[in-house]
C-alpha cells in the first residue's frame, strides 16, 4: 500500500509541471556541432584582426619613426654626357703659356751661344743667340716678339721682335739679344718666351720651358775656357760653330777638361783645343766681349801643340781691341811639336780700368796640317 501510494504521489508532481509550462513556446533544438563550428570561426576571426591590425600597427610605427641605422651609401651609375664640356680659367689667371691646342705656335730649341756660366767682369756688355726653330703649323710673323719672362734682365728689352721676316713652319731663326754684366758679382740668369701678335705666349712642348742666359759675373779672375763659346770664332771661310767637332777641316774649338798635354801629361783643369782651317797660312781667331780690365791683371795659360802632331808649326798672339776698333797686339810665341809647352804670363797693367775686347788669333806657318794646339787655363786675374 505503501508502494502505490509513492507511486500515485510521483505521478501527480509530474502531471502538475506539466499543466504549469504548457502555455509557454518551446525553444527550437540547437546542434551543439554547429555551436563548436561557429565558436571557432569567430576565434580565428578575431584573432586575424587582431594580427592585420597589429602588423598595420607595426609598419606605421616603422614608417614614422627615425631609423636608428645610417644607410649605406649605394653607387649612382652616371651616364657620359654627349655634349661638350667647356673649361674655363680663372678670372685672374695670366695668360696661357702654351701654344694652341692644334699646336699652331710650337718652339724648338736648335742652338746656342754663350753657353751657362759664362764668366763676365761687372760692366762687361755681351750678346746672346738662340737658334730656335717653328715646330708648329702657323707662320711667325713680324709682329711676333720675344719678351723677358723672370729673373735679372740683365739691360735686356722687356721685348724684341723675332725677325724683320716671317718665319714659316719648319724654318729656323737666330735671336739675338743684347745683356750687360750687372756690377756686382754673382750669378744671373734672365728667361725668355715668345709672344705672338695677339698677346698669347708660347714656347716648347713643354708648356714650362724658357730659354735663357745663365752668367756668372767675377770680381777676381775669369778663366776664358769656361767663357769661350762668348767669344766669336772666325777664320777665312767665316764664323765658326762654338763649340766645334775636333778634326772639322773648316776648323774647330771646343774645351776639354781631362786634356793630355804636348809632354803626354794628363791635367785636371780645362783646356780649350783651337785648329787651323785646312789652306796655307790659315788663321783662327777668337774675340771676346769687352770686358772692363781689373787694375794689376795678367794674362796667364800653358800652350802646347797637340801630342803626335808633329808637323805642328804655328804662330799664337795675345792681342786686344778698343772701344774705336782698333787691333793691338800684346804679345805672340812660337809654338812648334817638340814635347815641351810654354807657360804664358802677360802684364795687362796698362789696360786697367779699360773696356776692352780680348782676341786670341792662332796663325799657321805655312801649311796648317797638323795646326791643332791646346790653351790649358787661359786665364785674366788680377
Amino acid at each position: 500500500m505503501k508502494k502505490r501510494f509513492a507511486h500515485n504521489l510521483v505521478l501527480g508532481v509530474v502531471m502538475l509541471l506539466t499543466a504549469c509550462t504548457s502555455t509557454q513556446v518551446s525553444p527550437t533544438p540547437v546542434d551543439q556541432l554547429d555551436l563548436i563550428r561557429t565558436s571557432a570561426a569567430s576565434t580565428i576571426q578575431a584573432m586575424t584582426t587582431s594580427i592585420v591590425a597589429t602588423d598595420l600597427a607595426n609598419q606605421t610605427m616603422t614608417s614614422l619613426a627615425p631609423s636608428l641605422e645610417t644607410p649605406t651609401p649605394q653607387p649612382i651609375e652616371t651616364t657620359p654626357s654627349m655634349l661638350p664640356v667647356e673649361t674655363r680659367e680663372a678670372t685672374n689667371a695670366p695668360t696661357a703659356v702654351t701654344s694652341e691646342p692644334s699646336g699652331c705656335n710650337l718652339a724648338g730649341f736648335v742652338d746656342e751661344t754663350i753657353p751657362d756660366g759664362s764668366q763676365f767682369y761687372p760692366g762687361t756688355a755681351f750678346t746672346k743667340t738662340w737658334t730656335l726653330k717653328n715646330e708648329g703649323t702657323c707662320t711667325w710673323t713680324t709682329g711676333y716678339s720675344v719678351v723677358f719672362i723672370s729673373g735679372s734682365a740683365m739691360g735686356a728689352p722687356n721685348n724684341l721682335s723675332i725677325s724683320d721676316r716671317a718665319i714659316a713652319p719648319g724654318e729656323t731663326v737666330e735671336i739675338s739679344i743684347p745683356f750687360t754684366a750687372p756690377n756686382e758679382p754673382g750669378g744671373y740668369k734672365a728667361e725668355f718666351k715668345m709672344r705672338t701678335s695677339e698677346g698669347v705666349i708660347f714656347a716648347f712642348r713643354n708648356p714650362d720651358a724658357t730659354f735663357w742666359a745663365q752668367i756668372q759675373v767675377r770680381g777676381d779672375s775669369i778663366n776664358l775656357s769656361d767663357s769661350y763659346c762668348s767669344a766669336t770664332w772666325t777664320t777665312p771661310t767665316g764664323r765658326l760653330n762654338c763649340p766645334g767637332q775636333p778634326g772639322d777641316s773648316g776648323g774647330f774649338i771646343y774645351s776639354d777638361n781631362r786634356p793630355i798635354l804636348e809632354d803626354g801629361s794628363q791635367d785636371n783643369e780645362t783646356a780649350l783645343w783651337l785648329g787651323l782651317y785646312n789652306a796655307d797660312d790659315s788663321y783662327l781667331e777668337g774675340s771676346f766681349p769687352a770686358m772692363t780690365i781689373p787694375a794689376n791683371a795678367h794674362f796667364t795659360a800653358i800652350l802646347g801643340c797637340k801630342r803626335g802632331n808633329t808637323a805642328c808649326d804655328v804662330q799664337f798672339s795675345l792681342q786686344y781691341e778698343d772701344s774705336s776698333g782698333n787691333r793691338y797686339k800684346l804679345a805672340e810665341w812660337h809654338e812648334v811639336h817638340d814635347l815641351q809647352f810654354q807657360k804664358l804670363d802677360v802684364d795687362l797693367g796698362s789696360l786697367g780700368g779699360k773696356q776692352v775686347k780680348i782676341v786670341l788669333v792662332l796663325q799657321a806657318n805655312g801649311s796648317p796640317s797638323g795646326d791643332v794646339i791646346h790653351l790649358l787655363k787661359p786665364e785674366i786675374k788680377p
